[in-house]
């Protein structure tokens, strides 16, 4: 069993891989196709919006279907518009292609999340570590390989590498046999009139509330932080923005795998208070890569960032994974809707009002605001 885990482990951090290629690559080479900056954001939208269907039939269809068939169609899914992209590359095909990757990582994301209870047992907390870390090392290997794939194989032999990344872990999720949904677990509960006074009885919706404002602000990051490298390294932007992402990279790896279990029990006992508390560790992090002046403080403030980040998402899995199995999937896919609508209409706040001069005190309001608002739930959360 813990082998077959491992396996699953091992190529989602491979497809992860793939992702950060394609989060890369797929922008680039609208740019360098268009020169548009309007083109390009539109990536961005597209893939966001795949995010919220992908959310929305998670939300839907969660409790009642078979989570490892649909795991596989996600990953066939996104193998086969990369394969179409890598065959003939093109602009309105990369936007559809992109827009499925949407769709299919949301579906995946969030049935995984569903199903790692099942999966890990009494080591759902450890999975969901594990899963943060993981996530480091590819966004870390996948944004450096980047630079290393285009000038190699070119574009189109990225979106192929990207496509066998999504076979493989499809080709795991066909070999092993592990169960991914509790025996005799029925689909009443799915039922959305039933499901709700679950989420409330949870305490779950001042985490949605949290996780919503946190994800329009984090789009400030994402905007911000090119602006911020070609300020400090006008010759090369790219290798600045990239030094700062690959810190906030090893944050998610430092915390998933060093300080996640020295906060084994916190967690277990209070995760929605820890999921508050890391999102405004977060928030600080992010802030402080803009206001301080020195490198060193400034990567110090990425990594931070990263560890907040590798607790909140850890945290917030442990609170919804507490749900009866079939309510879980419908869970994770409100989730998914709930993340993807407020990164998407932050990005467009972000790309409709912000200017090159304003970018700290830009992410400070749109940071400021969820880390306030953690705050007031964390201490709420702490007396219920």
């Amino acid at each position: 069993m813990r082998g077959q885990l491992g396996l699953l482990l091992g190529s989602k951090a491979v497809s992860d891989i793939g992702y950060a290629l394609d989060f890369v690559c797929l922008s680039i080479f609208v740019w360098e196709s268009t020169r548009s900056a309007l083109a390009t954001g539109l990536v961005s939208v597209a893939l966001y919006a795949g995010a919220i269907l992908g959310g929305r039939l998670g939300h839907a269809y969660g409790a009642r279907w078979d989570r490892r068939a649909v795991m596989v169609a996600a990953d066939l899914v996104r193998m086969v518009v990369l394969l179409t992209l890598a065959v003939l590359p093109g602009q309105p095909q990369l936007y559809v292609a992109v827009f499925l990757v949407g769709v299919g990582r949301s579906v995946f994301e969030g049935t995984l999340s569903a199903a790692t209870p099942v999966l890990a047992g009494e080591r759902t907390q450890f999975v969901n570590s594990v899963l943060a870390g993981l996530k480091g090392v590819a966004f870390m290997l996948g944004m450096g390989l980047s630079a290393v794939a285009v000038p190699l194989i070119g574009f189109q032999g990225v979106f192929a590498l990207d496509a066998a990344s999504y076979a493989l872990s499809a080709l795991v999720l066909v070999a092993i046999r592990v169960p991914f949904r509790e025996s005799g677990s029925t689909t009443e509960s799915g039922d959305q009139k039933v499901l709700w006074p679950a989420v409330v009885a949870a305490g779950l919706v001042p985490l949605f509330v949290v996780r919503c404002l946190d994800a329009f602000g984090s789009s400030s990051q994402h905007v911000g932080i090119p602006i911020l490298g070609s300020e400090l390294s006008p010759g090369a932007p790219t290798e600045a923005a990239g030094v700062l992402w690959g810190v906030w990279a090893a944050g998610l790896l430092l915390a998933g795998f060093v300080l996640r279990p020295l906060a084994t029990r916190v967690i277990a006992r209070a995760p929605g208070v820890v999921f508050c508390l890391a999102t405004i560790v977060m928030s600080l992090g992010f802030i402080g890569i803009f206001w301080f002046d020195d490198w060193p403080l400034r990567l110090a403030a990425a990594a931070v960032a990263g560890i907040g980040d590798a607790f909140s998402e850890v945290a917030f899995k442990q609170a919804v994974q507490r749900l009866p199995d079939e309510r879980r999937g419908p869970v994770f896919g409100l989730s998914q809707i709930v993340v993807n609508s407020g990164f998407m209409a932050g990005l467009v706040a972000t790309s409709l009002l912000l200017t090159p001069d304003l970018v700290p005190q830009w992410v400070l309001l749109l940071h400021g605001v969820p880390l306030l608002v953690a705050a007031v739930a964390a201490v709420r959360l702490r007396v219920r």
